[in-house]
C-alpha cells in the first residue's frame, strides 16, 4: 500500500471513524457543514461551499479552495484527491510534510540515473562527496522548505559541473509527501457525499 492509500486508510478509519454530518445548513451556492463525531469537537471541520470556493476550518487547520465549477457536494463528488488539491489557494499548515528516509532514496536512484552507474560506491569522487552532503541534510531537517533551502546552498557552492539548478531542484522537491490535514480536507467531502447518497437509498 503507497503512502497516499496507507494515508486515506488512517483518516477514514482513525480519524473519521464515527463522524457524521452533525449539521448541514443553506442550499447550493452555499452551504455550512459541520463534520464531526456526536459528542466531541476532535477532528472537528466546518466546510463552507459558497459560490466557487470550498473553505474549510477546524482543528485540522484552515484552507480555502478556488475551483473552477460551482462549489457544490455534486460537482465535488468526481473530484480525485490531485485535482482538488490543485485547487488550493491558501493554507494555515503546511501542505508537504518531509520524509527524510524517502528524500535519500529518491535522492540515491537520481544519482544513479544521472551518473550512470549501477551502484552509488562506482561514482567519482566528487560526485560522491555531493552525494553525501545532499543526504546528511535529509536528517537536518524536519520541513520541506527548510531542506530546499540546505539544497539550494549546497548547489551554490558544488564544483560539480553537472549538478545544475534543474538537478538542484529535482534534488529540493525530494522527500515531499501531501501532509495528512490536505489529504483529510478531501476525505472528508467524500465521506460527507457518501453518507448523503446512502441517506438517499434508504
Amino acid at each position: 500500500m503507497d503512502y497516499l492509500e496507507k494515508a486515506k486508510k488512517e483518516i477514514r478509519e482513525r480519524w473519521f471513524e464515527n463522524h457524521k454530518i452533525k449539521s448541514i445548513e443553506g442550499n447550493e451556492g452555499f452551504q455550512r457543514i459541520v463534520w464531526g463525531e456526536e459528542g466531541t469537537r476532535m477532528y472537528q471541520v466546518t466546510y463552507v461551499l459558497a459560490g466557487n470556493m470550498v473553505f474549510i476550518s477546524g482543528d485540522l487547520g484552515d484552507a480555502a479552495y478556488s475551483l473552477t465549477c460551482l462549489a457544490t457536494l455534486q460537482n465535488i463528488k468526481d473530484f480525485d484527491l490531485s485535482y482538488f488539491t490543485g485547487k488550493l489557494t491558501a493554507r494555515q499548515r503546511e501542505k508537504y510534510e518531509f520524509d527524510g528516509k524517502l528524500a535519500k532514496k529518491q535522492i540515491e536512484e537520481y544519482f544513479l540515473d544521472w551518473c550512470e552507474v549501477e551502484k552509488t560506491s562506482d561514482l567519482e569522487k566528487d560526485s560522491k562527496e555531493l552525494l553525501n552532503q545532499l543526504i546528511s541534510e535529509t536528517s537536518q531537517w524536519s520541513m520541506c522548505h527548510h531542506f530546499s533551502t540546505g539544497v539550494y546552498s549546497i548547489y551554490q557552492y558544488t564544483n560539480v559541473d553537472w549538478f545544475d539548478s534543474d538537478a538542484a531542484s529535482c534534488i529540493a522537491d525530494c522527500g515531499s509527501r501531501l501532509s495528512y490535514s490536505m489529504i483529510s480536507y478531501w476525505v472528508g467531502l467524500k465521506m460527507i457525499i457518501e453518507q448523503q447518497e446512502k441517506e438517499k437509498v434508504a
